[in-house]
């Protein structure tokens, strides 16, 4: 993992020359894994994930350590859509397509499958959780799905559903904030914190966006939305590509508030992990 930083460009937004909450990594780590295909990042154990055919290797990328030897697990051949590792380390899920997600428990090397109950609905993604009520979510179409999991009866318990149309989804370990986005422009948004201390749901609001012409709506897409947390604090940014505005909105347990937008000619660049 490296990070490239042109000295031709001013830091900062306009010409303050401030610059905040940029961390660049050095020296970084290299990878030399023979047929890998593919690489994740599990913010939940902060472990960088690459795939070969059957394998997967993973580093942990605090502490750092760029001569650290990966450890591996045997996967068995197949696609790979998402991977992540349980909180503890102990156990492995890996969505192998939009209906199925296998769980392997990683000393003995077993492992059981988890299936949509409906053809019709899909997995859009999956988070392990440190919440008392559950160990994992799975975020589908059709809404939330919690689960304990019981490896001894190599099967997923459900602990609870939270129903509602989702188009798709943002997440980080950092916030246990989850965004789940719904309606023709995907710009309708419910919000739930999935923690140790339990599960919060935020009001639902809709995202501002400036319209191109009236035949035309634009779809907010998730790679406009992140989730940041600064000084402890949750924010969201959303890019609004058609009037290349930044808009800031400010979490709270009752209430998200839109604080602040930043515009074109406030030279806005945005860099993500």
């Amino acid at each position: 993992m490296s990070t490239k930083a042109s000295s031709s460009q001013p830091s900062g937004f306009g010409s303050s020359g401030a610059l905040s909450h940029v961390y660049i990594q050095h020296p970084p780590l290299r990878s030399k894994i023979p047929g890998a295909r593919n690489s994740f990042y599990d913010d939940g154990t902060k472990q960088l994930i690459v795939l070969t055919s059957d394998q997967v290797f993973s580093w942990k990328t605090t502490p750092f350590d760029p001569n650290v030897t990966p450890s591996s697990d045997l996967i068995g051949e197949g696609p790979v859509l998402s991977i992540r590792y349980s909180l503890d380390l102990k156990l492995l899920a890996v969505q192998r397509s939009p209906h199925e997600v296998h769980i392997q428990n990683r000393e003995s090397g077993d492992t059981f499958s988890h299936k949509c109950r409906s053809e019709s609905e899909r997995i859009l993604g999956f988070f392990w959780t440190d919440s008392p009520t559950c160990d994992i979510v799975f975020v589908k179409t059709s809404g939330l799905e919690l689960f304990s999991c019981n490896f001894e009866s190599r099967a997923l318990q459900l602990v609870e559903t939270k129903k509602l149309n989702v188009s798709w989804y943002v997440y980080t370990h950092e916030s246990r904030l989850v965004l789940l986005a719904s309606g023709m422009q995907c710009k309708s948004f419910t919000g739930y914190q999935i923690s140790s201390v339990g599960i919060v749901r935020l009001p639902r609001f809709d995202m501002a966006m400036a319209k191109s012409d009236a035949n035309n709506k634009p779809v907010l897409a998730t790679e406009d939305i992140h989730i940041v947390t600064v000084y402890g604090r949750i924010y969201c940014l959303q890019l609004d590509r058609i009037a290349m505005q930044l808009h800031c909105y400010r979490f709270y347990r009752d209430a998200v508030i839109q604080q602040v937008s930043y515009y074109q000619h406030q030279d806005i660049r945005i860099f993500t992990q």
